[in-house]
């Protein structure tokens, strides 16, 4: 009531866009006369059907109007537009009443509060299961929401989208809980612009391995450092998934994220690079299995928040092998329950752990990554976990570069020991130069 009386004589009902509900309203092309749709004749669309009579002059030819109302006369009934109630009954009664409603927080007490009042009223039920209340963009200092009486904020969305990308944008807007608002960070689009590109990296090296490669239908011999990766994707997958479904999408971009960066780019890619490069075939077919299945699921769950760059990598890696003509109409992840595996997560961890602790140590030398040390040692009083780091030694050779990897339950007191947590590790110094 208050929103009504306060009012000025200058609201305009009616607005000039492609997509809206006419005004049932014609103008007689000899007089110009308003003709308006009889209440038996309603709903109308002025530009398919004529008015049930010729005009007051005899005239019978008619221009319709061509505005259409403004979205305050009609935002109650969106789910009757969307779902062309009284155009398709049959389309209307599978959408209706709907999964989802996405809005801002604004709206709350008008549109969504008309839209269920409306639907109750007239057809007895709530128009959707779920409200997906956003927040807003705000400007750079938190000041008050991004619009165009504003001016648009100090980049329009079209800059960012021409600058960094449609993909790196999605990937800032997805950063941001339902509910909360959230500050237009520059920052956040370039991280996503650098996602962008590390994926389509990571996919350009997958793609000498996997062009024209068809997965056997039963695994090959899976190395400990696949087993342990072939795990992560699948605990992942079930992450990414229930968030989903519960719309919390920035769960699943963060869980996607540490899954992606530090699990597959930096160390399975280094773990698996001796065996994909290799001469002998088991090694390598085993490497190519898990590859193909976790970068397949990998493209899959990021498809909702960087929907580009995944669509062009299935296209050109995966797309004729699942015979799917586009990766947003493929069947979502769901892994392999044979793939769940604690003791490979345990045996992961501890690999990672290795390799983190000597890169590390050739980082605080200033070493570069590709020098070599002449042995490497990895302890544990773990029979299991020793076992399967055993069979992870041409894994470790590989993304350590060691000369020499021993797998043991005591260090020898010889070697210098790294700051580790789990497990024990060390190396052996001399010749690795000074920096």
């Amino acid at each position: 009531k208050d929103w009504v009386d306060n009012l000025q004589w200058d609201w305009c009902v009616s607005r000039q866009r492609i997509h809206g509900v006419p005004f049932p309203v014609w103008y007689c092309d000899d007089c110009g006369e308003v003709m308006l749709a009889k209440e038996e004749q309603l709903p109308v669309d002025p530009h398919e059907r004529p008015p049930d009579s010729s005009c007051s002059c005899g005239g019978r030819s008619f221009t319709a109007d061509c505005d259409v109302m403004d979205t305050w006369a009609t935002s109650s009934m969106t789910p009757q537009i969307v779902g062309h109630f009284l155009e398709d009954e049959g389309f209307h009664n599978m959408v209706y009443p709907m999964s989802l409603r996405p809005q801002a927080h604004e709206i709350i007490r008008t549109w969504a509060f008309y839209t269920i009042v409306k639907s109750h009223h007239h057809f007895g039920i709530v128009p959707w299961g779920a409200a997906a209340i956003s927040g807003w963009a705000l400007a750079p200092r938190g000041s008050g929401k991004i619009s165009k009486s504003r001016g648009g904020g100090p980049s329009t969305p079209e800059e960012m989208i021409e600058r960094y990308s449609a993909d790196a944008v999605r990937y800032w807007a997805a950063s941001t809980a339902l509910g909360k608002d959230t500050i237009i960070s520059e920052e956040k689009i370039q991280a996503g612009a650098k996602l962008v590109t590390k994926l389509w990296n990571v996919a350009r090296f997958g793609e000498t391995f996997l062009r024209g490669y068809h997965p056997p239908s039963m695994p090959p011999s899976l190395s400990p450092t696949d087993r342990w990766f072939l795990s992560r994707t699948h605990s992942t997958i079930r992450l990414a998934t229930k968030a989903f479904q519960n719309y919390d999408y920035a769960t699943a971009k963060s869980a996607l994220e540490t899954y992606f960066w530090r699990d597959l780019a930096d160390n399975y890619l280094e773990l698996a690079k001796g065996r994909l490069y290799g001469q002998e075939e088991a090694p390598r077919e085993g490497a190519k299995y898990t590859l193909y299945k976790t970068l397949l699921a990998t493209i899959k769950l990021f498809a909702p928040i960087v929907p580009h760059v995944t669509e062009e990598i299935y296209q050109q890696l995966f797309s004729s092998h699942e015979g799917v003509m586009s990766l947003h109409r493929s069947p979502w992840p769901e892994g392999d329950p044979s793939w769940e595996d604690e003791l490979a997560e345990r045996v992961g961890e501890a690999i990672v752990e290795a390799i983190t602790a000597v890169r590390r140590f050739k980082s605080e030398r200033h070493l570069p990554l590709a020098t070599e040390i002449p042995r490497l040692q990895v302890g544990t009083e773990d029979q299991a976990l020793r076992d399967q780091l055993h069979d992870a030694v041409l894994d470790l050779m590989s993304s350590t570069r060691a000369s020499q990897v021993e797998v043991v339950d005591r260090l020898d007191p010889s070697l210098q020991e790294l700051p580790s947590f789990g497990i024990r590790i060390a190396i052996a110094i001399d010749p690795i130069p000074n920096a």
